[in-house]
């Protein structure tokens, strides 16, 4: 005897309908960086972003419950440069970095890697990291991002000290933690000082050797 319920509602799930779900997610969130970064967090509403977006401000509390989770996606597809929901540390340019056979080429890929990610999310990295203060579950999700930033630095450190055995991982991972995983530096040269990025890249770099050195010593 078949064991189907006739009467089970069955998945259904249509490309079409996925797609336009997708699209409107996407112009929610890109009206929500354009009135962050013109606005500020606290002045924007989700009312602002409703219009903004030209959705029905129900519609934007479907797609995020809060405001908080709207910058949350906003940094999270900033840091990963895409919508996919595999991590970092899980993606291929990541493996290729960690399978270098030198330092020097395995920080020459982690400097570059770092600029780029820099120039697309370290302005609302800043703006969650301003705004933690005034919104606790904005905090709750900014000190969650930082133990992502953390456990992806503990990664590089260790690939690092199994080429270089004389690396302490743990003192590393650290202060790449502190200075290397940081916007600040990034904003002040590039906006404050107006650096370009291959020249903050190459700083990064000299940064980057700098801790290595200090985690050996």
């Amino acid at each position: 005897m078949s064991d189907v319920n006739p009467h089970r509602h069955r998945e259904y799930h249509s490309p079409t309908r996925e797609q336009r779900a997708l699209a409107t997610r996407r112009r929610i969130r890109l009206a929500g960086e354009r009135l962050f970064l013109r606005d500020g967090y606290l002045p924007t509403t989700m009312t602002k972003i409703a219009a903004e977006a030209g959705v029905a401000e129900k519609t934007v509390y479907l797609a995020f419950p809060t405001k908080a989770d709207l910058l949350n996606e906003i940094i999270r597809v900033g840091v990963r440069g895409d919508e996919s929901s595999t991590p970092l540390n899980q993606r291929e340019e990541w493996d290729e970095m960690r399978a270098s056979r030198s330092v020097d080429q395995m920080l020459d890929q982690a400097a570059g890697r770092n600029a780029t990610l820099m120039a697309r999310a370290a302005r609302f990295l800043a703006l969650g990291e301003a705004s933690a203060g005034i919104d606790p579950q904005l905090a709750k999700l900014r000190d969650r991002g930082h133990q992502n930033i953390r456990s992806d630095m503990r990664e590089l450190a260790t690939a690092l000290a199994a080429i270089d055995p004389r690396i302490n991982p743990q003192r590393l991972a650290d202060t790449l933690f502190a200075f290397a995983a940081n916007e600040s530096p990034y904003l002040r040269l590039t906006q404050e000082c107006d650096w370009p990025q291959q020249q903050y890249t190459t700083a990064l770099r000299a940064i980057l050797v700098a801790l290595v050195e200090h985690a050996t010593s």
